[in-house]
């Protein structure tokens, strides 16, 4: 049993190992046929989206392939074998940063969120400047480049992998989930978009290079409509044109100096492509917290449908059974002050314990629905009470000194509320500590234990309930 699964997971590794080798060649070799890399530097190197892209989806065991790629893509006729080796070191290096920040700063969907994409972007540009630093230090070791030099070198090695990064790898996580939809009239615009897109770009190719800026309305489109998946698409289309455009000095493109031809080029690139991606993950997050809040609202009138039927319940089986006792106690109580002799005391002893009884359930309800410590005397006082009643010691380490408004308040109470109690259910605290505290208008709640942990979120747990309270309210 454990060798066959050595042996298919053997098999998945060199499968794995094998695409990226054969991904980073084939990259390396169409920048080589396209003219737009060379074995110094090249204008975008899109190699290293290749490597970055699979390491981070499949795993940095396959970094092997990054090296094997490497090596075979070198030009060893233009550059002495030490200076090849170090290359390879350094993007191999490059790689292993990119996709170790990557999972430390955005380790799940990070093109989903403005954060992510800030994350991204800084793992690119930390993994990208080892690489350039070290292929510019070692080709110029080895007399590949001349010191005057290096400095352009670098710049143009640094920005060339950090664009080939920032083409390849949001490209690749956007669509690797990618399933064809059923052909619609959202497919038809994307089509259109696309269209739009390629002829606003060709136009560049036969025109002054201000007409560049005729492939924003299109791009920006891409990104509103369609997400990460149309503004990586749209990143791939303009970036292809514009270096197809600088290569062969066409239209715009062939205006100044080919090494300003060259910055301006890479600039734009990395610029359009910051832009589509941070207004693709604001969408995003627009429509997963358009879609949370719908989600919250669904589940908030079904947990309020259940609560009216659980209070009709409570009010239906204890106090109201209680009063209808009381009601017939008090009958035979005035029925027996008309009879001589009988025992009409004790029945109004009995009536009056039935009434005590109703009262305490009435008002333990009404403290379930609103406490009055909270109306009259604000959230303080009201975490202070229910530490003070609590079985379970609560160090209220800090709460607000002024005011809120209700809905603030009453929210804040419930979710602290029901962290305790979660607490003294299920961690098994000796201790439960609160505070809240404002923080730019805002109120900011910390409510922990030092019990076993665990506690996950998940459909119909008391944490999916906070957080649906707190969104109702406009909070997270």
């Amino acid at each position: 049993m454990a060798g066959s699964v050595w042996r298919r997971h053997g098999r998945d590794y060199v499968r794995d190992l094998a695409l990226l080798v054969i991904a980073y060649y084939g990259a390396a070799h169409l920048g080589y046929a396209l003219s737009f890399a060379g074995p110094v530097a090249a204008v975008v190197w899109l190699p290293v989206g290749v490597g970055i892209a699979f390491l981070y989806l499949r795993g940095a065991r396959l970094w092997p392939g990054v090296v094997l790629g490497d090596l075979l893509v070198n030009n060893y006729s233009a550059l002495p074998v030490g200076s090849a080796f170090a290359q390879s070191a350094g993007n191999l290096l490059e790689v292993l940063i990119a996709v170790l920040l990557l999972r430390r700063l955005c380790p799940r969907r990070p093109l989903t969120s403005l954060a992510g994409v800030g994350g991204v972007l800084a793992a690119i540009a930390a993994g990208t400047v080892v690489s350039a630093t070290i292929g510019s230090i070692a080709s110029w070791a080895g007399g590949a480049v001349r010191s005057e030099s290096v400095a352009y070198v670098w710049r143009t090695w640094w920005l060339g992998d950090f664009c080939g990064a920032l083409i390849v790898l949001p490209f690749t996580l956007a669509w690797s989930e990618f399933r064809w939809p059923r052909w619609s009239a959202r497919a038809t615009e994307a089509v259109v978009t696309g269209a739009a897109l390629i002829g606003l770009s060709a136009l560049v190719l036969h025109g002054a290079w201000t007409a560049r800026w005729l492939m924003f309305p299109a791009l920006i489109w891409a990104a509103l409509r369609f997400g990460t998946r149309g503004a990586t698409g749209a990143i791939a289309v303009m970036s292809g044109f514009a270096i197809f455009g600088v290569t062969h000095a066409l239209g715009g493109y062939a205006v100044g100096s080919i090494d300003s031809r060259l910055l301006y080029t890479q600039l734009l690139i990395a610029g359009v492509s910051a832009s589509a991606l941070s207004i693709a993950a604001l969408v995003t997050e627009r429509q997963t917290l358009t879609d949370g809040l719908r989600a919250s609202q669904r589940r908030l009138i079904a947990a309020s449908d259940e609560a009216r039927r659980r209070l009709e319940r409570d009010l239906h089986d204890g106090a109201q059974q209680r009063l209808v006792a009381l009601t017939v106690r008090l009958q035979r109580a005035a029925d027996g002050t008309r009879v001589p002799a009988a025992p009409a005391a004790n029945t109004l002893d009995v009536a009056q314990r039935e009434l005590l009884t109703a009262i305490g359930e009435l008002r333990d309800l009404a403290r379930g629905i609103h406490p009055a410590t909270l109306r009259g005397l604000g959230l303080g006082h009201a975490i202070r009470a229910v530490a003070d009643r609590s079985t379970l010691p609560i160090e209220t380490r800090e709460m607000p000194a002024v005011r809120l408004d209700d809905t603030s308040e009453a929210t804040a109470y419930y979710v602290i509320l029901e962290a305790i109690t979660n607490a003294q259910r299920y961690a098994h605290a000796s201790v439960v500590r609160v505070r809240a505290r404002l923080r730019r208008r805002t109120l900011v709640l910390h409510v922990d234990d030092d019990g076993i942990g665990g506690a996950v979120e998940h459909e119909g747990s008391g944490l999916e309930g906070l957080r649906d309270r707190v969104q109702a309210t406009g909070g997270r």
